[in-house]
């Protein structure tokens, strides 16, 4: 295979500021699979600075699609409009759609990765651009695939329910985590406004509904037996936040709840380390990726019993039923009044992550779609 004719080609345009967490996962998707991709094999459809340095140093070539200040009608005019072009001009044999959708006509056929069906199953936790934009194409999308790819088997459960799609067509690999990244010990971040030492409960991810962060707030109110920790909460402010934020902003005393808004990728693992627990109490999710980069940084997980955040943790968190704030406040002073729990739920999600990398992940996919390239050429 020639650079300039590649096979495969992984649409990689969602990946653009502010990094989400689908967003996160499909950068280290396709830097894993440029990792194990031969030499002009696939493209990279990316406006992405670190990808694009990636396929360059793998002589992947790099298709343009529209720069990250664009907006959501010109990216979705692209990718049904312009993308489709691109494929029949660059004669890719199979694409891969690395987040949720791909072109109605797509001259290819294609893996979708079908991070989750929230927007679907449950609209009202969904920004209303983004429940319209997932009605109009995800299910045609799904039913049109080759392959759809999910992280949880809960997921290719929906895909089944929903659409009657058979399990031939569906499969599951769970996404990786950088075990090598968050374990590296870190010292206190410097990010935290209180001394050095002192306990703190960990949540990281948007503030939108669907996280549960009111519920997490609730749980933290009812533990005025325990020994001082505050909250603190990782992530930007995103879609229905608006009451969560007030509430934030208005808790007394307001040094108990330490709001950071969005935190660099370089101080995660730090936030991780030093954290009493990570506290992840969605009410729903496609997997629920911080959980394994909590247990990777030796960090004990709490967790909602959602499905797929259950499959994500694998055993090696304390769960509590989602929307229960009572339960989650147990299972809190729990963990706090027990560091040989702490202990043993850090050796579990220590021994859990092993089994998930983003290589493994890589080495399920690329025979997938080398079988789908030499069925499509």
């Amino acid at each position: 295979m020639s650079c300039e004719s590649p096979a495969i080609a992984f649409d990689a345009s969602v990946v653009r500021p502010p990094l989400t967490g689908v967003q996160n996962a499909v950068r280290e998707q396709v830097a894993a699979l440029l990792a194990l991709w031969r030499p002009g094999e696939a493209a990279v459809i990316t406006s992405d600075d670190c990808l694009a340095r990636l396929a360059a140093e793998r002589q992947a070539p790099v298709f343009a699609c529209p720069p990250p200040r664009a907006g959501a009608a010109v990216r979705v005019a692209w990718q049904q409009l312009c993308l489709p072009r691109l494929l029949r001009q660059r004669r890719i044999s199979v694409l891969h759609a690395g987040a949720y959708t791909a072109p109605w006509r797509c001259p290819a056929p294609y893996l979708l990765n079908v991070h989750d069906v929230i927007a679907i199953d449950h609209p009202r936790l969904c920004s209303w651009r983004n429940a319209a934009h997932m009605r109009l194409l995800l299910p045609h999308s799904i039913e049109n695939a080759a392959v759809n790819l999910v992280s949880t088997r809960h997921a290719a459960d929906r895909l089944q329910a929903r659409w009657g799609i058979p399990s031939a067509r569906i499969v599951v690999a769970p996404l990786g985590v950088d075990r090598e990244r968050f374990s590296a010990p870190c010292p206190w971040p410097a990010c935290l406004p209180f001394p050095e030492g002192e306990p703190y409960w960990l949540f990281v991810g948007n503030l939108e509904p669907k996280k549960g962060i009111d519920i997490l707030l609730d749980a933290f109110a009812r533990q005025p037996g325990m020994p001082a920790a505050r909250l603190v909460i990782a992530g930007r402010a995103a879609w229905k936040c608006g009451a969560v934020v007030d509430r934030i902003r208005s808790w007394a005393p307001p040094a108990r709840v330490v709001w950071l808004g969005p935190v660099a990728a370089a101080v995660l693992p730090a936030l991780y380390q030093h954290a009493v627990a990570f506290v992840f109490p969605s009410l729903c999710e496609g997997f629920g990726l911080p959980v394994l980069e909590a247990m990777a940084a030796g960090t004990a997980v709490i967790h909602s019993d959602h499905p797929a955040v259950a499959e994500a943790a694998g055993g090696a968190g304390v769960s509590a039923p989602a929307g229960d704030a009572e339960a989650l406040a147990a299972a809190m002073r729990l963990v706090m009044a027990s560091p040989a729990c702490r202990e043993e739920l850090r050796g579990r999600g220590q021994t859990h992550v092993r089994q998930h990398s983003w290589r493994r992940w890589a080495e399920t996919v690329l025979p997938l779609l080398r079988q789908m390239a030499v069925r499509g050429g």
